[in-house]
């Protein structure tokens, strides 16, 4: 074979072996999808705040760099859970390599848009009774993540208002009928009967019911009022505690939030470092793990908060038991 007829067949050689890894090099950085409940806020999550900041925190920990060695995108339901799966479509004909989500709402709603994308995301009731897994060991199917809710947390939380205010009898309950399919009211309302207490349940579904739902708790006899997970319930809270000093009714909710916009009291997991948690899982899935195989966590830590002068304006005395539990109080 002549010189030239070898060096042809060297560089066709290295051409043959060499191309898929320089193709590979070459390929864009892998795609993950942010499917929110509220606006989009691209430089609000980089700064480590709003719906997605502790999860882009928690990747730039890893060593990934939006843009760079990794590409975002967020599509919004623009605060309305029917706008979920909309959103959800939208990131699959991107498509986008893994979903990423914030609530079990917006997992229900990426489980339905695709079953072969990853899904990560915080499931706020019982995945594996809502069909969203098949045990929290071991998944299966394309989705996983943290969650936070055992039917225990209902309990915790009345028992602290309780313990808060000695001697309640009725207590208003607010719920969005859009959630029904999730735990929340079923299990309050059994550890208020529990309780040997009377629930005084107000549907609400849209933030112009809530004025006229106090209103009737409180010509019902409510004495407090117990708040149940939902994304615009969590929207509301400055609403929320305006109509509950209002009313002068001490109220509990299920998030931080709640006690800095001048709610009573909260009790509640660690939202942001659960944000931050499903870094971990996108990381796994990124360099290959399937989401069926990776277990389902759940928190071990929850905090309550507590507003002393939501307290002092509503003449509540704060027992001593109860403010040396709380890991932040609001002055």
């Amino acid at each position: 074979m002549k010189p030239k007829q070898l060096h042809s067949l060297a560089i066709a050689a290295l051409f043959a072996v060499g191309f898929p890894a320089f193709a590979a090099a070459q390929q864009s950085p892998p795609r993950i999808g942010l499917l929110a409940y509220w606006p989009c806020e691209m430089q609000r999550y980089m700064d480590g705040s709003g719906e997605f900041g502790a999860f882009l925190h928690g990747l730039r920990e890893l060593g990934y760099k939006a843009g760079q060695s990794v590409t975002v995108d967020c599509r919004s339901a623009g605060k309305q859970y029917d706008g979920l799966t909309v959103a959800a479509l939208e990131l699959t004909g991107i498509p986008v390599d893994v979903i990423v989500t914030m609530s079990q709402p917006a997992g229900h709603a990426a489980r339905k848009a695709t079953e072969t994308i990853p899904i990560v995301t915080i499931v706020s009731g019982d995945p594996v009774g809502a069909g969203l897994a098949q045990s929290l060991a071991r998944p299966g199917g394309n989705l996983t993540g943290v969650s936070y809710y055992a039917t225990e947390l209902s309990a915790k939380r009345l028992e602290l208002l309780l313990e808060a205010v000695p001697g309640l009898k009725k207590i208003g309950m607010l719920a969005n009928p859009k959630l029904s399919y999730l735990p929340f009211e079923e299990d309050a309302r059994k550890e208020i009967r529990r309780l040997g207490l009377t629930a005084l349940v107000e549907q609400v579904s849209a933030p112009h019911e809530l004025d006229a739902a106090f209103s009737r708790m409180k010509a019902e006899g409510a004495e407090a009022v117990f708040i149940l997970p939902d994304l615009m319930l969590a929207d509301q809270s400055p609403h929320l505690a305006a109509l509950a000093i209002k009313h002068r009714l001490p109220m509990i909710g299920w998030g931080d939030w709640f006690t800095e916009a001048g709610c009573l009291m909260a009790y509640s997991a660690d939202y942001s470092g659960m944000g931050s948690r499903l870094a971990f899982y996108v990381d796994r899935i990124l360099h290959g793990a399937k989401p069926g195989n990776l277990p389902i966590e759940q928190p071990t830590t929850f905090t309550l908060s507590v507003n002393l002068k939501t307290a002092k304006t509503l003449g509540i005395d704060l027992p001593q038991t109860l403010l040396l539990m709380a890991g932040e109080v609001v002055e």
